[in-house]
């Protein structure tokens, strides 16, 4: 799901005691063009929130919503169902431009026997997994090493910290998004929208992920005590 910012709600209407978006600006995740939604007033309930839908004006496919309540809260939580956007990697991997083909089928078909329990399948496919992630970075300098060693290999061929700096440019003084940051320059809906969605993609990739896999390590550690 992708969260919907208040700048980018059009208009509201009234469902009970909450004030619900009528219409609103985004992008649609079927089309990728940004559009204006007009959401349907036929909600489903539960007690978590809201659910609905919209026909994008430009692909005419059925784009869901979501509105989370909270109690005493009269201005709920908007999200546009995003596939693209799940935290799922499963969800993720084929939208990746470059993603090796093989490393691809390869997930997949450890997820698909992960979920069945044929646990002696998992840990074939697990290594065959790590086996095509190292070598697509490592190429022939992969072959006959053990996976513990092709992993202290893997830093001197991928640079683990370009993504980060790569960023500098956007944030030098004579650029517009500097600007925007020291309020020199407006910020429109979709370059707010994008500029959190970067510092959601920032936080994960310096703080959550390491921190996940450095969890996931120290329970495989106990596990094999």
């Amino acid at each position: 799901m992708r969260r919907i910012f208040p700048g980018s709600i059009t208009s509201y209407s009234q469902f009970g005691h909450l004030k619900v978006p009528k219409s609103l600006n985004n992008v649609c995740p079927a089309c990728k063009e940004k559009v204006e939604f007009v959401l349907k007033s036929t909600y489903q309930s539960s007690k978590h929130g809201l659910m609905t839908d919209s026909a994008c004006p430009s692909c005419k496919n059925s784009i869901p919503f979501i509105i989370l309540t909270k109690e005493n809260d009269t201005h709920p939580d908007v999200y546009i169902y995003d596939p693209h956007q799940s935290t799922d990697a499963l969800s993720q991997i084929e939208h990746i431009p470059g993603m090796p083909e093989e490393l691809i089928r390869a997930y997949k078909s450890a997820v698909s026997v992960y979920l069945s329990k044929e646990n002696l399948a998992t840990a074939v496919l697990a290594k065959r997994v790590l086996e095509n992630v190292l070598k697509n970075f490592l190429a022939d300098k992969a072959n006959g090493q053990p996976l513990d060693k092709q992993l202290e290999l893997l830093p001197e061929h991928i640079n683990l910290v370009k993504s980060v700096t790569s960023l500098s440019p956007l944030m030098a003084s004579d650029k517009e998004l500097h600007r925007m940051l020291e309020l020199e320059a407006e910020m429109d809906d979709e370059m707010a929208e994008l500029v959190m969605n970067l510092l959601e993609d920032l936080i994960q990739y310096l703080f959550v992920l390491p921190g996940k896999i450095e969890m996931t390590k120290e329970q495989i550690e106990k596990k094999l005590i």
